[in-house]
């Protein structure tokens, strides 16, 4: 099963900050899973990057990921049909990045392993056919992030 894994998780994962998702990463890593990482994801965890051993090691690991793009420009109108709809709906995602990432996750037959409250929000929508893997959004809301 092919797993796309946010920012939000990766945050935690390379800080060892002790989250559901965090630790859902370790087991992925362990297992026959194929993690993937969407390139504006690799950009927002990689310029969060201050020491250069942590650099070095995260680098190396985003590098082994399945890297996915997004289908053409299809993919960016569904992220924009999805935040339109949201919006509708009176639900307002702070970034466009997280409907892109849903949209993408949606595209490659992705599960979605975050800890976000937008990506909760799109993704508990209804809206797109994207599943969340197990230990995924809840364990954001009792830590308050």
């Amino acid at each position: 099963m092919r797993v796309l894994v946010d920012s939000s998780v990766w945050v935690d994962f390379f800080n060892d900050y002790p989250s559901r998702s965090a630790g859902e990463v370790q087991r992925l890593l362990r297992s026959e899973h194929e993690l993937c990482v969407l390139g504006v994801v690799a950009l927002e965890v990689a310029q969060g990057l201050k020491h250069e051993r942590r650099r070095r090691r995260v680098l190396d690991l985003l590098r082994q990921l399945t890297l996915l793009d997004p289908d053409g420009i299809d993919t960016y109108l569904r992220a924009a049909e999805l935040h339109r709809e949201l919006q509708a709906r009176g639900v307002t995602i702070r970034s466009s990045i997280d409907c892109l990432v849903v949209a993408a996750a949606e595209a490659h037959g992705c599960r979605l392993l975050f800890r976000d409250r937008d990506l909760e929000r799109i993704v508990g929508s209804g809206l797109a056919a994207v599943l969340r893997w197990p230990g995924s959004g809840a364990d954001f809301i009792a830590e308050g992030s």
